[in-house]
C-alpha cells in the first residue's frame, strides 16, 4: 500500500514563489512581510497535538525572519530553491518561512514557503496581490486591500453550525447516489510503486488551449470539466477501466466571506465519470460537466464524513489518483519599479501516489505537472499521451474514444 502524506520531501509544502525585478529595497520587503503577516493570521498560526486534540494557537504579528542568500546565477538560484522546497517546515514551530536568493542589484527569488495546514491553491492569488500591495504602502504609496475574509476558527464554526441542518442530510444523499459502485483508478495499471513522488512536466500548445476554450463555450461548460474529461479519458485509455472516480480539491469558497481568506479551506471531492460507455468525446465531457456542476454544489460536507465504503479503493485511498487545475491569477504585478512575477514550482513534491496538476501561465499557456510516487517511469508515457489527446481532440472535438487506445 502507498504510504500518504511523508513529510520527507516537502510534499506538505505549499510555497508562494515570485520572481522579482527592479531596484528591490530589503527594508521595505521586510515590513511588507511583516504587514503580511499581521493581515492573515493564519501566517502566524501553528498547531500542537494529533488527531481530535489538534490544537490552534494565533500568535501576535511580530517581526518575520527573513534569510537572505547571495547566488551566482539564475541556475544557482533555482538549484537552491529546489532544496528549499523539498525542506519539511514543522507547523509546532512555525507555518511559514521565507528566503530570498539575490542573483544581483535587480534580480531577486524570493520563497514564502508555508505548510499546506496554513494555506491552498486559492489562497497563494491572495498571498502575492497583498504581498505586493504592502510593498507598495511601505514604500509610500496608497495601494489599496479589501477587508480580510472569516478567519479559520470562524470558518470551522461555519462547519460545525452546518452538521446541525438539514444541508447535512442533502449533501449525503447526493454523494451516496453518485458514487454507488464507483471506483478508483488501479495503482499497478499506472505504474505507481513507493517511493518519494517524481514529476515530470508539459506545456499544452498555445494553439491546443485556445481551442479547447472554444470547445468549452460551446458545450456551455468550463475549461475545468474540458481537461477533467481529458484527465478521465487518458485512465481509460491506460487503465481499461471504464468506470472511473478522481479525486480533486475544491476551493470551497462559495460564501463571499470566504474570498478573502488565506487559509485550507479546499475541500477534497471525488469526480466519477464512464469513458468506457461514451461514444464520442463530446459525450464524455457532457457527462463530466455534469459531474462538476454536481459536485461544486454539493463541494461544502468533508469527504470524512461519508461512509468508508462508499468507493471501491483496491486496498488504497480514494485521494490516490487526483486532479487539480491551480486558480488562475494575476502573474505578474507591480510596486513602482519592482515587478512581481509568480513563479509556478515543478520541483515540489506531491503528496498523493499520482496527481496531475494544471497551471494556467499567463492568457495563453497551460503547464501540465505530473507527480508519480516510485521511479517516475510511467509518468512521462501518461503525461505526453495527455498533451497529445488534447490536441486530438481540440482538432477532432467529436473524437470517437474507442479510437483513443489504438490511434492516439
Amino acid at each position: 500500500m502507498i504510504k500518504h502524506y511523508r513529510e520527507d520531501f516537502g510534499a506538505l509544502n505549499c510555497p508562494v514563489v515570485c520572481r522579482l525585478t527592479g531596484p528591490l529595497d530589503p527594508d521595505r520587503l521586510h515590513t511588507a512581510l511583516g504587514a503580511l503577516a499581521a493581515r492573515h493570521e493564519s501566517l502566524r498560526t501553528t498547531f500542537h497535538g494529533r488527531g481530535a486534540r489538534l490544537v490552534q494557537r494565533v500568535h501576535p504579528p511580530g517581526e518575520p525572519e527573513v534569510t537572505w542568500h547571495e547566488v551566482a546565477s539564475a541556475q544557482a538560484a533555482t538549484e537552491a530553491l529546489t532544496a528549499e522546497l523539498r525542506t519539511r517546515i514543522d507547523p509546532e514551530r512555525w507555518p511559514a518561512r521565507v528566503t530570498v536568493w539575490r542573483q544581483g542589484p535587480d534580480e531577486h527569488l524570493l520563497c514564502l514557503n508555508l505548510h499546506h495546514l496554513v494555506t491552498d491553491a486559492w489562497s497563494t492569488g491572495i498571498l502575492l496581490r497583498d504581498l505586493v500591495a504592502c510593498y507598495d504602502r511601505a514604500a509610500g504609496g496608497s495601494a489599496t486591500l479589501p477587508a480580510p475574509g472569516w478567519s479559520a476558527a470562524r470558518f470551522a464554526r461555519a462547519q460545525q453550525e452546518m452538521l446541525g441542518t438539514d444541508r447535512l442530510g442533502r449533501h449525503q444523499q447526493y454523494w451516496r447516489r453518485q458514487l454507488a459502485g464507483a471506483r478508483v483508478p488501479r495503482l499497478d495499471a499506472l505504474g505507481i510503486t513507493e517511493g518519494a513522488s517524481r514529476s515530470v512536466a508539459a506545456d499544452l500548445p498555445a494553439t491546443t488551449v485556445t481551442t479547447l476554450r472554444e470547445l468549452a463555450l460551446r458545450e456551455r461548460t468550463t475549461m475545468f470539466a474540458v481537461l477533467l474529461a481529458l484527465f478521465h479519458a487518458q485512465l481509460y485509455r491506460t487503465t481499461d477501466q471504464d468506470d472511473l472516480a478522481v479525486a480533486s480539491m475544491f476551493a470551497n469558497r462559495d460564501r463571499p466571506e470566504l474570498r478573502e481568506t488565506v487559509g485550507l479551506l479546499a475541500g477534497m471531492v471525488l469526480l466519477r465519470a464512464r469513458p468506457g460507455r461514451a461514444h464520442r468525446f463530446t459525450d464524455l465531457l457532457r457527462e463530466v460537466h455534469g459531474t462538476v456542476i454536481g459536485a461544486f454544489t454539493h463541494q461544502e460536507l468533508p469527504f470524512q464524513l461519508l461512509p468508508g465504503d462508499l468507493v471501491d479503493t483496491g486496498g488504497g485511498r480514494a485521494d490516490d489518483v487526483m486532479f487539480n487545475v491551480m486558480t488562475p491569477v494575476r502573474h505578474r504585478l507591480s510596486a513602482g519599479d519592482v515587478h512581481f512575477e509568480l513563479v509556478v514550482p515543478t520541483e515540489i513534491g506531491s503528496r498523493f501516489p499520482f496527481e496531475l496538476a494544471l497551471a494556467p501561465v499567463g492568457e495563453q499557456r497551460l503547464q501540465a505537472v505530473l507527480f508519480q510516487a516510485g521511479d517516475g517511469t510511467a509518468a512521462a508515457d501518461f503525461l505526453a499521451g495527455y498533451v497529445e489527446l488534447a490536441t486530438a481532440v481540440a482538432a477532432e472535438p467529436g473524437l470517437r474514444l474507442s479510437r483513443v487506445s489504438h490511434a492516439y
